[in-house]
Protein backbone atom coordinates (compact mmCIF):
# COMPACT_ATOMS: atom_id res chain seq x y z
CA UNK A 1 0.00 0.00 0.00
CA UNK A 2 2.62 2.57 1.02
CA UNK A 3 4.90 1.72 -1.90
CA UNK A 4 2.18 3.24 -4.13
CA UNK A 5 2.32 6.49 -2.20
CA UNK A 6 4.18 9.62 -3.17
CA UNK A 7 5.02 12.48 -0.85
CA UNK A 8 5.19 16.12 -1.83
CA UNK A 9 5.62 19.37 0.04
CA UNK A 10 4.10 21.75 -2.46
CA UNK A 11 0.43 22.45 -1.82
CA UNK A 12 -2.04 22.81 -4.67
CA UNK A 13 -5.43 24.54 -4.66
CA UNK A 14 -7.06 21.15 -5.29
CA UNK A 15 -5.59 19.94 -1.97
CA UNK A 16 -8.00 22.15 -0.02
CA UNK A 17 -10.95 19.86 -0.70
CA UNK A 18 -8.79 16.79 -0.02
CA UNK A 19 -7.62 18.18 3.33
CA UNK A 20 -11.24 18.82 4.32
CA UNK A 21 -12.18 15.27 3.26
CA UNK A 22 -9.26 13.70 5.16
CA UNK A 23 -10.15 15.60 8.34
CA UNK A 24 -13.87 14.79 8.05
CA UNK A 25 -13.12 11.11 7.49
CA UNK A 26 -11.32 10.97 10.84
CA UNK A 27 -14.54 11.51 12.73
CA UNK A 28 -12.61 13.35 15.45
CA UNK A 29 -12.94 16.99 14.57
CA UNK A 30 -15.64 19.60 14.93
CA UNK A 31 -16.48 21.51 11.75
CA UNK A 32 -14.77 24.67 13.05
CA UNK A 33 -11.58 22.65 13.61
CA UNK A 34 -11.73 21.30 10.06
CA UNK A 35 -12.15 24.88 8.84
CA UNK A 36 -8.96 25.84 10.67
CA UNK A 37 -7.03 23.01 9.02
CA UNK A 38 -8.17 24.21 5.60
CA UNK A 39 -7.44 27.82 6.57
CA UNK A 40 -3.81 26.95 7.32
CA UNK A 41 -3.52 25.45 3.84
CA UNK A 42 -5.14 28.54 2.29
CA UNK A 43 -2.66 30.74 4.16
CA UNK A 44 0.23 28.63 2.88
CA UNK A 45 -1.10 28.94 -0.67
CA UNK A 46 -1.63 32.70 -0.49
CA UNK A 47 1.51 33.72 1.43
CA UNK A 48 3.91 30.87 0.77
CA UNK A 49 5.53 28.50 3.21
CA UNK A 50 8.06 30.92 4.65
CA UNK A 51 5.74 33.89 5.20
CA UNK A 52 2.86 31.77 6.48
CA UNK A 53 5.01 29.61 8.73
CA UNK A 54 2.98 26.55 7.72
CA UNK A 55 4.84 23.68 6.12
CA UNK A 56 2.79 20.90 4.54
CA UNK A 57 3.58 17.36 3.51
CA UNK A 58 0.99 15.58 1.40
CA UNK A 59 0.85 11.80 0.92
CA UNK A 60 -1.00 10.78 -2.20
CA UNK A 61 -1.79 7.75 -4.27
CA UNK A 62 -3.17 7.59 -7.81
CA UNK A 63 -6.60 8.71 -6.51
CA UNK A 64 -5.17 11.84 -4.85
CA UNK A 65 -4.16 12.97 -1.34
CA UNK A 66 -4.80 10.45 1.44
CA UNK A 67 -2.91 12.05 4.33
CA UNK A 68 -1.21 15.28 5.28
CA UNK A 69 0.71 17.03 7.97
CA UNK A 70 1.18 20.69 8.77
CA UNK A 71 3.99 21.92 10.98
CA UNK A 72 6.15 24.98 11.42
CA UNK A 73 8.81 26.74 13.41
CA UNK A 74 7.54 28.05 16.71
CA UNK A 75 8.03 31.83 16.70
CA UNK A 76 10.48 33.31 19.24
CA UNK A 77 12.17 29.97 19.96
CA UNK A 78 15.65 28.71 19.19
CA UNK A 79 14.84 25.21 17.98
CA UNK A 80 11.18 24.37 18.60
CA UNK A 81 8.59 23.42 16.00
CA UNK A 82 4.85 22.86 16.32
CA UNK A 83 3.04 19.94 14.75
CA UNK A 84 -0.32 21.51 13.93
CA UNK A 85 -1.93 18.60 12.09
CA UNK A 86 -1.24 15.04 11.16
CA UNK A 87 -4.17 13.26 9.58
CA UNK A 88 -4.63 10.07 7.60
CA UNK A 89 -7.81 9.34 5.69
CA UNK A 90 -9.89 6.74 7.50
CA UNK A 91 -9.59 4.36 4.53
CA UNK A 92 -5.78 4.37 4.88
CA UNK A 93 -5.43 3.87 8.64
CA UNK A 94 -3.64 0.94 10.17
CA UNK A 95 -0.96 0.54 7.52
CA UNK A 96 1.80 2.60 9.12
CA UNK A 97 1.25 5.75 7.06
CA UNK A 98 0.94 7.95 10.16
CA UNK A 99 4.23 6.59 11.48
CA UNK A 100 5.91 7.23 8.12
CA UNK A 101 4.64 10.81 8.04
CA UNK A 102 5.74 11.40 11.64
CA UNK A 103 9.24 10.19 10.74
CA UNK A 104 9.36 12.40 7.64
CA UNK A 105 8.33 15.44 9.71
CA UNK A 106 10.92 14.62 12.38
CA UNK A 107 13.64 14.29 9.72
CA UNK A 108 12.63 17.57 8.04
CA UNK A 109 12.54 19.46 11.33
CA UNK A 110 15.97 18.08 12.23
CA UNK A 111 17.34 19.26 8.85
CA UNK A 112 16.00 22.76 9.63
CA UNK A 113 17.84 22.80 12.96
CA UNK A 114 14.86 21.82 15.06
CA UNK A 115 15.43 19.83 18.22
CA UNK A 116 11.93 19.81 19.70
CA UNK A 117 8.56 19.02 18.15
CA UNK A 118 5.57 20.17 20.21
CA UNK A 119 2.15 18.57 19.76
CA UNK A 120 -1.20 19.36 21.37
CA UNK A 121 -4.31 17.21 21.49
CA UNK A 122 -7.47 16.65 23.50
CA UNK A 123 -7.90 14.44 26.55
CA UNK A 124 -11.36 13.30 25.41
CA UNK A 125 -11.70 9.49 25.23
CA UNK A 126 -12.14 9.77 21.45
CA UNK A 127 -8.50 10.92 21.27
CA UNK A 128 -7.04 7.96 23.17
CA UNK A 129 -5.72 6.37 19.92
CA UNK A 130 -4.15 9.71 19.01
CA UNK A 131 -2.39 9.99 22.36
CA UNK A 132 -1.20 6.38 22.07
CA UNK A 133 0.08 7.11 18.56
CA UNK A 134 2.24 9.95 19.87
CA UNK A 135 3.59 7.86 22.73
CA UNK A 136 4.43 4.97 20.37
CA UNK A 137 6.24 7.40 18.09
CA UNK A 138 8.73 8.71 20.61
CA UNK A 139 6.75 11.56 22.13
CA UNK A 140 6.30 12.14 25.83
CA UNK A 141 3.33 13.72 27.56
CA UNK A 142 4.89 16.74 29.30
CA UNK A 143 1.83 18.72 30.42
CA UNK A 144 -1.92 18.59 30.70
CA UNK A 145 -3.93 21.80 31.00
CA UNK A 146 -7.24 21.12 32.75
CA UNK A 147 -10.52 22.05 31.08
CA UNK A 148 -8.64 23.89 28.30
CA UNK A 149 -10.97 23.06 25.41
CA UNK A 150 -14.06 22.76 27.60
CA UNK A 151 -15.24 21.27 30.86
CA UNK A 152 -13.47 17.92 31.26
CA UNK A 153 -11.55 18.35 27.99
CA UNK A 154 -7.91 18.93 28.85
CA UNK A 155 -5.15 20.00 26.48
CA UNK A 156 -2.47 17.30 26.38
CA UNK A 157 0.94 18.60 25.35
CA UNK A 158 3.47 16.16 23.93
CA UNK A 159 7.13 16.70 23.16
CA UNK A 160 9.27 14.76 20.72
CA UNK A 161 12.96 15.44 21.23
CA UNK A 162 14.86 15.18 17.99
Amino acid sequence: MQNELKFRSELRVADLAAIRDILRSAGFFYEHEIDIGVELAETNLSKGEEASGYIFLIAENTAGPVAFTCYGKTPCTADSFDLYWIAVHKSMRGGGLGKTIMQKVSDAVRRMGGRKLWIETSSRPLYEPTRMFYLKNGCELVAELPDFYGEGDNKCIFLKRL
